[in-house]
Parts: C-alpha cells; structure tokens; sequence
C-alpha cells in the first residue's frame, strides 16, 4: 500500500486537501495530514510528502526523513466556491487576504486568469503593509481569521486545492503509472473530472432556474394594471409590458425617443426629464400619470404608466373596503350625550372647526371623550366618506410608532414582514388620522411627524421615496403642550402645526348638568337596565368631582349593575371612591383650615409658587388625610369667604390681607 502525507500551513488547508485526495484516491493509497500551524512531531519515514508551499519547507526539515520523496504542490482556486465571485462587479476593488505575501499573491494571479482582469487588486497578510482604504470586496481562501477591520462584503472562496498537475505528479511518484494501474489512474482522472462537470450542470440548473425565474417575472409584469416600460440611454426599449405597448404602440427594440405617429411633444418633452414623479399627460382618450426614475448604475431608465380614472377607482374602492374593516368614526355629534350650555357651545363650535381642512388639536383631560370627539369631527367634515384611523402614543414604543405612521420597505429590520408595511397615514389617504396622547411622542417622532404636516408626504423605515398622502390630522392630548414647549420638551413648530384649529374638552365636573343624563344613558341605552337612582344617590353623583370623568362615571354604572341587587339605586351599591369624597366633603375642620393658611402664607412669604396638588402632598405629610379634590373644596370656600385668591397657571395661590388674619390668628 502506497503512503501519502500531506502537510499544509494551516488547519483548514489541510481538512480541504484531505477531503480532495480521499475523494480522488479511495484505497488506493494510505493517507496522512498534517498543519504547520497544529505542530509536527514524529518523523515521517519512506513516504510520499506533499507540501502546500514552499514556504512550510524549513518548518517541515526535521518532520521529513530523507527516506521520502518530496513534491511542492501547485494548487488553484476551489470551483466548488468561485459561484460566490459572480456578484462582483467589473472595476472592484478587491482585497486578496492569505497567511502569506506570496500566497495572496498566488490568487490575485489565479483570479486574473479566470475573468477578473480588470478589478483593483491589493494583497493582505499577516506583517504585510497597512490597508487604510475601504474595499468594495474582501476576498480570502480560508483565512477569515486573518482579516482586516475594513470596509467591504467579505467572499470566502475556502482553501485552495491541488491542480491537475500536481496530481498526476502524485501519481507518477507513486509508482501507479509503472504498475500499470491504468484503470485506477482512469478513475483519478475521471474523479477529478467529475467534481468540474457537476460544477458545469450545477451552474446550467441555475441558468436553467434563472430563465424561468426570468420568465415568471415577465410574467408578473404583463399581469399587472399599470404599463411598464424601461429603457437605455439610447432610448432602446429592453423590456414593455403588454400594457404600456397598448399605450405607447411601441414593442420591445424599438426606440422611445425617436419620433412617432401617435406620441406627441409632451411625452418626448417628458422623457427628456432625468426623472418625474407623477406628471399628467393626454393619451388618445385616457389621462395618465407618467412617472419616470432612471438607474445611474445601470443607466437604464424605468417608465411606469397609470390610469387616472383607473386608480381613483382604485382609491375608491380602497376606502370602502376600509370602512368595512373598520377603519371608520362611530360617532357624530349627534350621538354627544349632554344637556349643559357648555356642552351646547363646544358642539357648535366643533361643526364649524370641522368644515375646516386644517389639523385640529384637541385638549381634555382623561375620560373625557376626546377620540368621540376626534370621530365626530370626522364624520362633519369633507372627508366623512374617507377613512378614520386612531393611534394611541403612549401605548406604543418608539420605534413600534415610527413603522406603524409611516409604514416600513422589506428587509428594513429584523422581522420586517415580507412586502413591507402600509403605515396609517397612507391607510388614511383622503380621511382623518387621530393621534392621542401627541405629548407622549420623542423629539425623534416630533421631528418626523412635522415633516409629514409640512410636506404632505411620508417615508417608509428603511425606503428612499417620498409618497404624497392627503390626510387631516386631529390630535389630542391631557397634557399642558404649552409648557412642555417652554421646557424644550416638545417642539414649538409642532405645535403651532397641530394647534392651528383648537378644542377644550371640559371635565365632568364642570358640566354637572350631563352627570345624571349620562349615567342614565349608560343605565338605559347602553345596558338596558331599568334601574333608578335613589334622591341621595343622585346627589352623591352631582357632587362628586369625577376625576375620571366620563370613564370613571361609566365605569361605576358597570360596577353598580354588578352588585345591586334591587330596582333602586342607593348610596350603599356606589362605589368606595365616590363615597369616600362624600364623607370627605364634609365642611373642613379649623386644623385643616389652619395648616392650608399657614402652608399658603409661609410660601407667599418666601415668594415660591404653591398650588393644590403641593398643599396635598404637604398635607398628606404633616397627618392631614387631604385628597387634591379635597383640598380644592377647601379652598374654593376659602376663596368664597375672601381669604384666598385662587389663580391659573403660574401664578399660584395668595392670601388675601382677611386670610393673613385669619393664619395668624389660627
């Protein structure tokens, strides 16, 4: 039995160069392997050694016995790999990355030789010179461990194998050819042989796949409803659906530019263009929307054609099958429960708002109704037959709100859907939009959003066109958007965008004229209860100050449905919270009253602002169980009886001379 010992520089070498000869030489011969990098120990005695390169040779002086025969192989690039190479354009520039200079070397020459002449080529190894220029590709026989941090796709074309030659020396120094072994040398050959043709009739089945993928998207082209056509710089048409030749009566070959029956000034003025976005143009008896992108790399330029009559029944039928799915407001102002003048007023005033086309901002605290209202406007606007879409900002995470406004291309992050993402204000084209909670948005939303209010267009995450939408945008917020400006936290020409039409929503609490109306209306209508309210009952509702406003009262007709358990409604069936403040509501005793005075003076003294919420807290601290609401029936009776003026905003609260007295005597 013949021995063969092969030794590599590295490990990865010689698994490759193993798997090559085992493949190659079967039986045959008994083979061994060896890396320099792994460590030689031993000796090899009356063998056959094979060394990768000369480079290993003084590494290899005390492993060999002079006993073996030596060869210095030859060796070429795997063609298992070199598929990988032909999404490399002409004119790279390519980094060649090996363990040694005159290896990388070696395939910089090998590459040349099968088709890549005229790409820019420079070698990297180990102690080489420094690479501070990007490179298109990094390309490497199995040496990724060796690379750069530079710029470019890397390419692993794996280790290089043994060429023919270096075969049939093996074979020559193996005696086979003297044993007349001409079978087993055949089958060698045809071995070797057989690893290029399967190479050859892998690359026909995908020559094969790509033509019928090519085909099949031909296909696709053909199928769809708008006409699309490209072509090169010379005005060939290399490729026209079925479609765009109805319309322009031109076929494949032909030149677009070139004047023709049919076609007139316009069009040729058009397509002089670099690129347009949706220009209009008379066609025989048909208007189209001509929109035209040219490819700098490529050179060729795309024309697609669209109906105009075509895509408004598009449209159309778009924002039917939105209704349908929901995308629609459920109320109008009819639907407005309320009795109050305050009530009366707003609904006046949202009618007219709602005859408007600009933005709305709408202030209110929470529960009181702001998307009812938001849907109301929608449905007395123009836009009533068009969609209406909400989106709450505070539920949502940052980025989740980025791609649900304004949609998302394929492959823009991980776990981008396949085709992408319609954000809502295209699902919103033509209708309404509803942003709540707009104070809970980043500057990086704020910012984006702006855009859209002043362009009237968005642009997908991950994409690199604008896409015009016609949307009206209503925004709500409980928050105090004024202040958040003068804090930076919210941007001013965001506000002054979305604030151009305004709404206040008053809390429940000053409207007490709609409480009884709207808890019966949830009672009746909504639940169908014939339950009727006690007298005291109905008194602890008026007075109650409802923080939760309309949510919280329709909240407690649930609970009150709940657990009572006769026809009439009385305080013990109420919830804890509202009869808490109704024992609370008590007049205050002259300890509270005390320390709420003393509290106001000591601040007034020191000139720092103080409100109710602080007193609360205050209060709260120093042992006095004083809920906000409390504390404000405190001091609207302080206020009643001259001893505190009560003022908005940032001016806070002061004693009055009579409320000075009154603290220094408490």
């Amino acid at each position: 039995m013949k021995r063969l010992v092969v030794i590599s520089g590295s490990e990865a070498t010689r698994r490759e160069l193993a798997r090559q000869l085992e493949e190659l030489f079967g039986s045959s011969v008994t083979l061994e392997s060896h890396a320099v990098d792994n460590g030689l120990t031993g000796k090899v005695k009356g063998a056959l050694v094979v060394l990768t390169s000369s480079l290993i040779v003084g590494d290899c002086k005390d492993f060999i016995d002079a006993s073996c025969t030596v060869l210095i192989a030859k060796r070429t690039l795997n063609f298992a790999h070199l598929d990988k190479l032909y999404a490399v354009p002409e004119n790279s520039s390519l980094l060649i990355v090996n363990d040694t200079g005159q290896t990388a070397d070696e395939v910089i020459e090998l590459l040349k030789k099968i088709g890549f002449p005229n790409h820019r080529f420079q070698a990297y190894y180990p102690g080489g010179p420094m690479v501070r220029c990007p490179f298109d590709f990094v390309i490497t026989p199995g040496e990724t461990s060796l690379i750069p941090d530079v710029a470019g796709n890397v390419i692993n074309i794996g280790p290089r194998i043994l060429d023919i030659t270096t075969i049939i020396e093996i074979v020559e120094s193996l005696g086979m050819l003297d044993e007349k072994l001409h079978e087993k040398i055949h089958m060698i050959s045809a071995k070797y042989m057989r690893k290029i043709i399967s190479l050859g009739k892998e690359l026909h089945v995908k020559h094969d796949h790509l033509k019928s993928l090519n085909e099949f998207l031909l296909k696709i082209i053909d199928s769809v409803n708008d006409g699309i056509c490209a072509y090169n710089q010379a005005g060939t048409i290399e490729l026209i659906n079925s479609i765009a030749v109805r319309i322009l009566g031109l076929d494949e070959g032909a030149n677009i530019l070139e004047p023709a029956r049919g076609r007139g000034q316009k069009l040729r003025a058009f397509l002089d263009e670099a690129s347009l976005e949706n220009h209009i143009l008379q066609m025989g008896d048909a208007t189209y929307l001509f929109s035209k992108n040219l490819n700098a790399d490529t050179g060729i330029c795309l024309l697609t054609i669209k109906n105009v009559r075509e895509r408004i029944n598009m449209e159309n039928r778009l924002k039917s099958e939105l209704k349908k799915q929901g995308y629609r407001a459920k109320y109008t102002f009819n639907d407005l429960i309320h009795r109050s003048k305050l009530m009366k007023d707003l609904i006046v005033k949202g009618r007219k708002l709602a005859e408007s086309e600009f933005s709305i901002l709408i202030y209110g605290e929470s529960g009181t109704g702001k998307e009812i209202f938001a849907g109301a406007l929608h449905n007395a606007s123009k836009r009533r037959d068009g969609p209406f879409l909400a989106v709450n900002f505070s539920a949502l995470p940052d980025e989740l709100i980025e791609s649900e406004l304004f949609g998302y291309e394929e492959g823009a992050f991980t776990g981008a859907k396949r085709g992408g993402k319609v954000g809502l204000f295209e699902l919103a084209n033509q209708g309404t939009l509803f942003l709540d909670e707009i104070g809970d948005i980043s500057p990086k939303i704020q910012s984006r959003l702006l855009r859209v209010l002043q362009e009237k267009e968005v642009l997908k995450v991950g994409g690199s066109k604008n896409i015009p939408v016609d949307v009206r945008v209503v925004a709500a917020t409980n928050k105090d958007l004024f202040e958040m400006v003068k804090k930076g936290s919210f941007r001013e020409d965001l506000y002054y965008r979305l604030k151009k039409l305004y709404i206040h929503i008053p809390p429940l609490r000053s409207r007490r004229e709609d409480i009884q109306l709207l808890f019966t209306h949830f009672l009746v209508q909504k639940h169908g209860s014939a339950l009727t309210l006690t007298e005291e009952a109905a008194s602890l509702l008026d007075h109650y100050d409802w923080p939760g406003n309309v949510r919280e009262l329709e909240s407690n007709v649930e609970y009150v449905l709940a657990v009572c358990e006769s026809d009439r409604i009385d305080r013990s069936v109420l919830s804890e919270d509202l009869l808490r403040e109704a024992s609370l509501a008590r007049a205050p005793d002259d300890a509270q009253v005390g320390f709420l005075l003393g509290m106001i003076k000591q601040f007034n003294g020191e000139d720092r602002l103080i409100g109710r919420k602080l007193l609360s807290a205050l209060a709260q601290e120093n042992g006095f169980r004083l809920s906000e609401q409390q504390v404000r029936r405190v001091l609207e009776g302080l206020s009643t009886r001259g001893l505190v003026r009560m003022g908005r905003g940032r001016v806070g609260l002061r004693l009055t001379e009579a409320g000075v007295a009154c603290a220094d005597s408490q």
